[in-house]
């Protein structure tokens, strides 16, 4: 490892830093990739545009009135995929322009540049992703009563939509959500499914430590 150790001190502090995102996350986005590869790392959606999940008091599959909806593509830019892919790609960026002797300050310039471009096409591949994958044969009203995790935030009282991720019919998907709940759902909550709009869309309420 002698190697390693020589290459680490040539790094400098900055080149320390922008390893410490790197190397990580380059290793987490691997696995990621790994996970895609083999039919978990993107779940399935309803709603090929990912964008409508509109409320319709009529086609509910339980009642619950009817509120606003709205849209949070720009919050699927922001995914941990996203992140993961602004540090792992960014920091190798930014290696690789002071490795090249280019100036601190544009190095991190660099670095912040290719960050951003890899978060925006980890969040285009996803939607084509989603979008590709056949949803003929799920039934979402097999997930009423099924646990899920808050993925992308659920905004309180129906005002947008969010995202959870669960198992469903055997399946890892990722499904567009909103709730009735006073107050948002934030990334990572625990919640339960209590009805589904339009065949689209889950209604989930969180569920209550004990």
């Amino acid at each position: 490892m002698e190697w390693f150790s020589i290459w680490w001190f040539e790094l400098g502090l900055l080149g320390q830093i922008m390893a410490c995102f790197a190397i990580p996350m380059t290793v987490v986005m691997l696995l990621q990739l790994v996970l895609m590869i083999i039919g978990m790392g993107f779940g399935n959606d309803t709603d090929g545009d990912l964008d409508d999940c509109e409320v319709d008091p009529n086609t509910e599959t339980s009642p619950h009135e009817a509120g606003s909806s709205g849209n949070a593509s720009i919050l699927r830019i922001f995914t941990i995929r996203g992140i993961v892919a602004f540090f792992a790609l960014g920091g190798w960026a930014g290696l690789a322009a002071l490795s090249a002797g280019v100036n601190p300050f544009w190095a991190i310039q660099i670095s912040l540049f290719v960050g951003v471009c890899a978060m925006l096409l980890a969040a285009i591949v996803i939607r084509l992703a989603l979008r590709m994958q056949a949803s003929g044969n799920l039934n979402l009203n097999n997930a009423i009563s099924q646990a899920a995790d808050v993925y992308i935030r659920i905004p309180p009282a129906r005002t947008e939509t969010g995202k959870v991720t669960m198992l469903l019919q055997e399946r890892f998907v990722e499904l567009d959500a909103i709730t009735d709940h006073e107050t948002a759902l934030s990334p990572g909550a625990k919640v339960k499914v209590v009805a589904v709009v339009n065949n689209e869309c889950l209604v989930v309420s969180p569920v209550q430590k004990s």
